[in-house]
C-alpha cells in the first residue's frame, strides 16, 4: 500500500520590503524557515527609486510583491500632523507617526486581506509570547534597537509579527547574510533623515510648508521675563533644546526653553531651565497586559536617550503626569515618551505641555 505523501501548507507572510539592507535579510530569513513570503512596498511619496529597489530585491528572493499605492493618506496622517506640530511649538517625529497611522495599519489589512497571514518587519526588537499575551522586549542588541517606534502595537499586531533581526549582534551580521545574494545592496548606507524631507533641507521644508511663498515671519527672542534679547528669522528654524545658531551674545550659554507660535515669541534660558521632573503625557497607550505599574518602570524620551526612573500619576485612561526621580532635559512636546520594564516595552504616550 502506497502512502500518501503529506503535503505541508507554507504560513504566509506579509513583508515590509523598502528596498534596504534590513527588510531583504528579513525577507531572506523568513523564506529559508519556509514561509511564504510575500512583499509589500509603500509608494507613500512617488519615490521611483525605493520601488525599484524593492522589486529587484524581490526579483532576487523570487517572491511575489505587491506596490500599496497611499500618497493622499501618507500626507495626511503623516505629513500634515508633522507641519501642524511645529506651527503649534511641538518637535514631532514623523516616524513615529508613519508607523503607528500607516505602517503598520496597511500591512494588518493587507495580511487579513490574504488568507490572516502573519506579518514582518526589518526592526531591531523581540517578541515574546506569555501566557497573558504577547510582550514587546528591546532588542538585544542595544545599538540597534528600535522598540522605542514600536510601543503603539496592540495584542493583535504583536501576535501575528515577527522580527527576524533580533538574533543579530551587529549590523555586519546582517550585511553578511545577503552579500552573494544581493552584493551592492549589503554595501549600502543607512537611510537617515526624514523620508519627505531632503537631506539638510529640514529648515526650508518647514518655511515652505508655514509660510508658502510669503516672507518668513521673523519675531523676539525673549528671556523669562519677556525682555527682549534680539530678533530671530523664524520659529521654524528653532526647536526645544537647542544652544546653536541662536545669534544672541550672551555672558551665559543660552538655550530655547520655548517656542509660542502664538506671538512669534522664541523664549531663551540657561540650559538648567530645560529640566523638568514633572513631565505630561497625553494620548496613552499601554501595551503591557499587566497594564502599568505606578512605580518600578524606566522612561525614555527619545530613542537614543537616557533611562530614567519615576512614578506615574494617572489622570485619566489616556492621560498621565510622569514624575521623574531626577529632572530630564528638554522633553520635547511632540515626542514620544516610553515606559519600560528591564527590556520589556509596557506603553507610551505623546509628551504634552502642561
Amino acid at each position: 500500500m502506497q502512502r500518501k505523501k503529506l503535503i505541508v501548507k507554507k504560513k504566509k507572510v506579509i513583508i515590509g520590503l523598502s528596498g534596504g539592507i534590513d527588510s531583504a535579510a528579513s525577507a531572506h530569513l523568513l523564506k529559508n524557515e519556509g514561509y511564504e513570503v510575500i512583499g509589500v512596498t509603500f509608494n507613500f511619496l512617488d519615490a521611483e527609486n525605493t520601488i525599484n529597489a524593492a522589486r529587484l530585491v524581490a526579483e532576487k528572493l523570487e517572491i511575489e510583491h505587491h506596490v500599496l499605492t497611499a500618497q493622499d493618506q501618507f500626507r495626511e496622517k503623516v505629513i500634515d500632523p508633522f507641519i501642524a506640530g511645529y506651527q503649534q511649538g511641538e518637535t514631532p517625529n514623523p516616524c513615529m507617526l508613519c508607523n503607528q497611522n500607516m505602517k503598520f495599519k496597511l500591512l494588518g489589512e493587507f495580511a487579513a486581506a490574504n488568507g490572516d497571514a502573519m506579518i514582518a518587519t526589518g526592526h531591531y526588537a523581540e517578541i515574546r509570547k506569555h501566557k497573558n499575551g504577547y510582550q514587546l522586549w528591546a532588542s538585544s542588541n542595544p545599538n540597534k534597537d528600535q522598540s522605542y517606534f514600536l510601543y503603539h502595537l496592540d495584542q493583535e499586531l504583536l501576535g501575528r509579527l515577527l522580527l527576524p533581526l533580533n538574533r543579530f549582534e551587529s549590523k555586519a551580521a546582517v550585511r553578511e547574510i545577503i552579500l552573494g545574494l544581493l552584493p551592492e545592496l549589503s554595501r549600502g548606507k543607512e537611510s537617515q533623515g526624514i523620508c519627505f524631507i531632503p537631506k539638510k533641507g529640514h529648515g526650508l521644508f518647514l518655511k515652505d510648508a508655514m509660510f508658502g511663498n510669503k516672507p518668513t515671519a521673523s519675531g523676539n527672542f525673549v528671556d523669562m521675563t519677556g525682555k527682549i534679547l534680539g530678533r530671530h528669522p523664524g520659529i521654524h528654524q528653532f526647536t526645544l533644546g537647542q544652544t546653536r545658531g541662536l545669534g544672541i551674545n550672551s555672558e551665559q550659554r543660552l538655550a530655547v526653553v520655548e517656542v509660542i507660535p502664538a506671538t512669534n515669541t522664541v523664549v531663551l534660558d540657561e540650559e538648567k531651565a530645560l529640566y523638568q521632573s514633572a513631565i505630561f503625557v497625553d494620548e496613552l497607550i499601554i501595551q503591557s497586559p499587566k497594564g502599568l505599574p505606578e512605580t518600578g518602570f524606566t522612561f525614555k524620551t527619545c530613542r537614543w536617550g537616557h533611562e530614567y526612573e519615576g512614578r506615574i500619576e494617572r489622570l485619566s485612561r489616556t492621560q498621565a503626569i510622569v514624575h521623574s526621580c531626577v529632572p530630564v532635559r528638554a522633553p520635547a512636546p511632540g515626542q514620544a515618551l516610553v515606559f519600560y520594564q528591564g527590556r520589556q516595552v509596557l506603553g507610551g504616550g505623546i509628551i504634552k505641555r502642561f
